[in-house]
């Protein structure tokens, strides 16, 4: 008997997801026309629950810490607090303090820097110049200056002329311009005894008498509590003229070159000099 056809094999059920192989060449959407989005196979599931047995899905009611918008999206700048508002960085010409404190350092720095080029190169110029000059002295064969250092000579400017003409200056009498005008008598080639109130240098034999004057003239107000303040005072002078010439003092063993004494002075109490180089002596004229 032939078979029937409800006792033929039964086929099992297909209970497996279908493969759904995407075409081997990418879909362009023509130009102007809007590309058909390829639908989901019911058997396609999209639960990640169902692929990924172990995923587990996070807790939508968490909210998250970066609120979205639909304008901006992720990442909106939140707004300033209150506190933070007044602390905005000060600005001096545009530029922040600290830009402006260094810009004005280096400004300062970069003058200082000019300057001192500027004035190096003015000395330098000048210095060039001036051997310039001596070498155009150099070989203009003029010789060069020779500066020569001689003891003052006993002219009559320094010793009113008793190294030229003692005879004749001998004897004359000599105003002084200050403290009290005293007129001093002036003996050359002599010397005025008695011991030195006090020596000192001078530029010559008025200066010398002037400074005699003085003496008597300060002394008796400046020690008038002491009883002999009267007669301290200078009666005579004794000019050394060579030892004008601090050196000549010096290798003389001379603290100066006037030398004030006290009274009684006369004519015929002068000494004759013993320091080895003329002295001419001047007495105070009380006639």
């Amino acid at each position: 008997m032939p078979p029937r056809y409800d006792e033929a094999p039964e086929l099992a059920p297909h209970n497996f997801p279908e493969v759904h192989h995407p075409p081997s060449v990418p879909e362009v959407a023509s130009w102007g026309q809007p590309t058909p989005a390829t639908p989901i196979k019911p058997e396609e599931s999209t639960n990640a629950s169902t692929i990924h047995p172990r995923y587990t899905p996070l807790n939508s009611s968490t909210a998250s810490p970066y609120p979205y918008d639909h304008q901006s999206g992720y990442g909106a700048v939140p707004p300033v607090p209150p506190s933070e508002q007044g602390r905005a960085s000060k600005r001096i010409l545009g530029c922040t303090v600290l830009v402006f404190i260094l810009s004005l350092i280096i400004a300062i720095l970069s003058a200082a820097v000019i300057g001192l080029a500027a004035g190096t190169g003015v000395e330098a110029s000048r210095a060039n110049d001036a051997e310039a000059r001596l070498a155009a002295m150099s070989t203009s064969g003029a010789p060069p200056a020779t500066v020569t250092v001689t003891a003052p000579a006993s002219t009559p400017t320094i010793d009113k002329g008793c190294s030229t003409n003692s005879a004749e200056v001998t004897g004359e009498t000599y105003l002084s311009q200050f403290f009290n005008t005293p007129t001093y008598r002036i003996y050359c080639n002599s010397d005025a005894p008695n011991d030195p109130l006090s020596s000192l240098f001078v530029g010559n034999f008025d200066d010398c008498m002037d400074a005699c004057a003085s003496y008597s003239f300060y002394i008796p107000s400046d020690f008038s509590s002491n009883s002999t303040s009267n007669n301290a005072t200078c009666a005579g002078v004794s000019f050394i003229p060579a030892w004008t010439n601090r050196t000549f003092a010096f290798n003389g063993g001379a603290p100066g070159n006037c030398y004030l004494k006290p009274g009684p002075q006369n004519q015929s109490a002068l000494n004759n000099p013993s320091a080895g180089t003329p002295v001419h002596a001047a007495i105070l004229d009380t006639s």
